[in-house]
């Protein structure tokens, strides 16, 4: 978030978020009986630690985390009111980004300003629908618990799409894309994740504020305790998924290292291929098997029996072609000896060379019978390998690539992939990635021969496809 635009645009999300703070009625704080500060103070300190126990999910467009300081949130407006809530997610997320994550500083003051903008603005149709906070109205303890879940209902609802307009426009700023595009991206994404999952477990909330009449803090620290130590169980085995990644990136640039010409490719596709289906508007746990399975998609070339095949500067013979077809049945005899692998994953990774006409291998799959992912994987790897030098042709321009891909589409690759990537400059964006990631490599660049004809298919013996 570096670029002017989006420098107004965090300066205008922050100026709101002052005068949100400025407007929020403070006295309704110090008017809350001693008897709730405790419960208060508990809350605060609960979603400082959920913060602290967020997980963290790389992406194409940067980190993003997931933490469950949505619970103490919506509890701390039921029983302390709008204000309270400011604070609550003033004060937690600014510990967040200022001292657990630390964020660059125009990244954190976006973070901590639309926190406070959508909690204000929800706070505010909490109160317009009749929302009180508990607490204050001296009720804890007296058993006449009031769920409101019509407030209840508001402020949750309210908030997370507030959250998620302001992230839109962010990326919409940032990206220069339009807000409506970009609105339908997020929301399709998010309403089938993360965003779905705060709503269903927004009850747990209303337990909470239950337990909190019954036994006071007791029932703060029954009810909330748990949460951070399941939390942090899936936090130790967060990182040790993070790490296991880790270890694959490395593995896998070991494989290619063995040949200069496919150095970073993997890296290249998995990076193409998230961006691809965010454009597509896949969800979290979709887009996370279109990452794995980009990274792991060659995996099968580990066996040495490759090495001189993807050297070879000529066409080849029917037997070397069968051989390279193989890497995909390798690939998943290595995948599925490790049980930590989705099937989805596995399943793209067989699949990524099959053809949208049912021309490709190893199963000769059609259309829609080839999963997403695997539909995404294959134009992607054929978007690197076309602005690749190889040793059997030169890389070819982005004029040449798009040409190639509106050609083959519907044939090699699935059209609405090829038109998700074409309605933007992704393949421009990915030739300059290139560029820099191989300017060590110079000196290699007379090397190369020129191509052979080409169909565009490895469909005989001899040929080279351009998509390889």
């Amino acid at each position: 978030m570096k670029s002017p635009s989006i420098r107004v645009y965090v300066a205008l999300v922050s100026l709101t978020a002052v005068v949100a703070v400025l407007f929020q009625d403070w006295a309704s704080l110090s008017d809350l009986p001693s008897s709730a500060l405790g419960g208060f103070t508990f809350i605060i300190l609960f979603g400082i630690l959920s913060e602290a126990t967020a997980l963290g999910f790389p992406g194409a467009k940067g980190a993003s985390h997931s933490s469950i300081t949505w619970l103490p949130l919506i509890a701390c407006v039921l029983l302390f009111g709008p204000a309270a809530a400011v604070l609550l997610f003033a004060a937690s997320a600014a510990v967040a980004e200022l001292f657990i994550r630390r964020n660059e500083s125009l990244r954190s003051a976006f973070n901590i300003s639309q926190f406070v903008v959508a909690t204000a603005f929800a706070g505010l149709l909490f109160s317009l629908v009749g929302g009180t906070a508990l607490a204050g109205a001296g009720m804890e303890g007296s058993g006449s618990f009031d769920p409101q879940f019509v407030p209840f209902a508001v402020f949750a609802t309210t908030f997370l799409f507030s959250n998620h307009l302001l992230v839109t426009g962010a990326i919409a700023v940032s990206e220069e894309k339009p807000l409506k595009k970009v609105l339908g991206t997020v929301l399709f994404r998010t309403l089938g994740g993360s965003s779905l999952y705060d709503l269903l477990i927004s009850p747990v909330a209303l337990l909470v504020v239950f337990l909190y009449f019954e036994l006071g803090i007791l029932g703060l620290i029954v009810s909330l305790l748990p949460l951070v130590f399941v939390r942090y169980s899936y936090l130790s085995k967060h990182r040790l998924e993070q790490a296991n990644r880790d270890l694959l990136k490395v593995l896998v640039k070991a494989i290619e290292t063995r040949d200069p010409y496919t150095s970073g490719h993997s890296m290249r596709v998995m990076g193409l291929a998230e961006t691809i289906g965010e454009e597509l508007g896949l969800n979290g746990r979709d887009i996370d098997v279109v990452r794995t399975a980009a990274l792991l998609h060659d995996v099968g070339k580990i066996d040495v029996v490759y090495d001189q095949i993807l050297k070879k500067p000529t066409g080849l013979t029917e037997g070397e072609r069968k051989t390279m077809e193989s890497h995909v049945t390798r690939g998943v005899e290595i995948l599925t000896s490790l049980s930590s692998f989705d099937p989805a994953v596995v399943t793209a990774v067989r699949h990524h060379h099959e053809s949208f006409d049912g021309s490709g291998y190893p199963d000769e799959l059609r259309a829609m019978a080839i999963p997403m992912a695997a539909r995404i994987i294959k134009v992607c790897d054929a978007v690197d390998a076309m602005l690749s030098d190889r040793p059997y042709r030169p890389a070819l321009t982005t004029a040449a690539v798009r040409e190639q891909l509106e050609r083959y589409a519907g044939v090699q690759f699935d059209p609405d992939v090829v038109a998700a990537t074409l309605s933007t400059d992704l393949v421009e964006q990915h030739e300059r990635y290139i560029t820099a990631a191989t300017e060590l490599h110079d000196d290699q660049r007379n090397l190369w021969i020129a191509p052979s004809a080409s169909t565009g298919r490895v469909s005989g013996q001899g040929e080279r496809s351009q998509f390889a």
